[in-house]
């Protein structure tokens, strides 16, 4: 691996995504990039989701704007992964945000960019349960198949690799189709039974974590490693 890894401030940074989790991601980031004043912010989004006439995008693309964020125009489901690499090697940390909307094969797509690209940091959309507590053969067929990112990241040492565990998103509880909260029959339905815990993370905490462990100081940090929400923040990676 080449020294530039252990770089404590990351000279340049491309999230993916701009959507629940991404666009907390990016206001967390400019905050502090603004500070140190070393680091530039880019995002990588779709040309209809950059020129699209609905209110909501184009209020968020006017934050990105005013936050001093470059746009970068691309497509992450078309685009090959010789053509991701070429574009990930521009910058010393790559972040995944696109979610699970890009496609069960995206994030595998993704890391094999990266790891192409050698950049020196990557963080793969790894955001929400634990997947190696869940283990392999669950009903969710993304959840082996990240899994497989985890192992293929795992098998290298050549870029950083940082995992980020929360637990679910706070937002899925109110998902009609998630059958938690049922707001329009006033009802509330445990996840298997009474007893089953789990951890909700707000999309904007988790931006604000993302952003402390991007920018912390690691020091001799090693070359790879896995956050989970109740870590001190403090440990570094």
């Amino acid at each position: 691996m080449s020294d530039t890894a252990y770089d404590t401030t990351p000279r340049s940074i491309l999230v993916l995504g701009a959507g629940e989790l991404g666009q907390p991601v990016l206001r967390n980031l400019a905050r502090r990039a603004r500070e140190t004043k070393e680091t530039t912010i880019s995002v990588l989004l779709r040309a209809s989701a950059v020129s699209s006439d609905d209110p909501d995008k184009q209020r968020a693309i006017a934050e990105i704007r005013e936050l001093g964020i470059e746009i970068v125009v691309g497509d992450l489901v078309k685009s090959s992964i010789d053509e991701l690499a070429s574009l990930f090697a521009r910058y010393h940390t790559v972040i995944g945000c696109a979610g699970y909307a890009a496609g069960i094969d995206t994030p595998m797509k993704l890391a094999k960019a990266a790891l192409q690209a050698r950049i020196p940091r990557y963080f793969p959309w790894q955001f929400g349960v634990d997947f190696d507590v869940i283990g392999r053969g669950s009903p969710q067929d993304i959840f082996d198949a990240q899994l497989d990112v985890r192992e293929l990241l795992q098998a290298q040492t050549q870029t950083e690799w940082v995992i980020i565990s929360t637990g679910m998103f706070m937002s899925y509880l109110f998902e009609p189709e998630f059958g938690v909260v049922d707001l329009k029959n006033f009802e509330v339905n445990a996840l298997g039974s009474l007893e089953t815990a789990a951890t909700l993370t707000t999309p904007e905490d988790i931006g604000k974590l993302t952003t402390e462990i991007v920018f912390a100081d690691r020091g001799s940090a090693t070359r790879s490693c896995s956050w989970r929400a109740h870590r001190d923040l403090g440990r570094g990676c």
